[in-house]
């Protein structure tokens, strides 16, 4: 059920192309309820049947590979760092999204032969897409946080009878 919600939130990205990152950060939540309910296995499982799902309905888009390179990874990330000491925390979570952002720069040079460090003609553009993202990335660990803190205080015992 889980995955066919994600891959349903992911089609109306799809389809909706402006709303392709909404759609995967609305969809990652689907990936935090089977971490906090079904645990391990069946969290790894959400994200990668979601994905592969919504990449045989549409490969062409990009909502596919962004939902299983980082949306839907990063919720089971936050779960394991966040089982570290406290201080270190933000320190882990912004070398993951700058190490994912690395390898999204290497696969479309390496792979599609775009060279990203050339692209725009400038440095300080580059510098700022880099801050955007890593300002994007901390919204978006705090949207997820709030939404798992509301799940755990308000809507978990309303939901419980589904997981059962």
């Amino acid at each position: 059920m889980l995955v066919a919600l994600s891959a349903t939130l992911m089609s109306a990205g799809a389809m909706l192309e402006v709303a392709d990152l909404a759609a995967c950060a609305i969809a990652s939540l689907f990936v935090v309820l089977a971490y906090i309910e079904l645990h391990s296995p069946y969290t790894w499982l959400v994200w990668l049947a979601s994905s592969v799902v919504t990449a045989l309905m549409f490969f062409g888009s990009p909502v596919w590979s962004e939902y299983f390179l980082f949306f839907g990874l990063y919720p089971i990330i936050k779960a394991y760092i966040e089982r570290a000491p406290r201080p270190l925390w933000w320190v882990l979570k912004i070398a993951f999204i700058n190490a994912v952002v690395w390898v999204l720069i290497l696969l479309v040079d390496g792979v599609l032969g775009i060279p990203v460090i050339e692209m725009e003609g400038s440095l300080i553009f580059l510098v700022g897409i880099y801050l955007l993202v890593n300002v994007a990335f901390v919204v978006y660990d705090l949207f997820l946080t709030a939404m798992i803190r509301a799940y755990m205080l308000k809507w978990r015992k309303h939901f419980a009878r589904f997981f059962k």
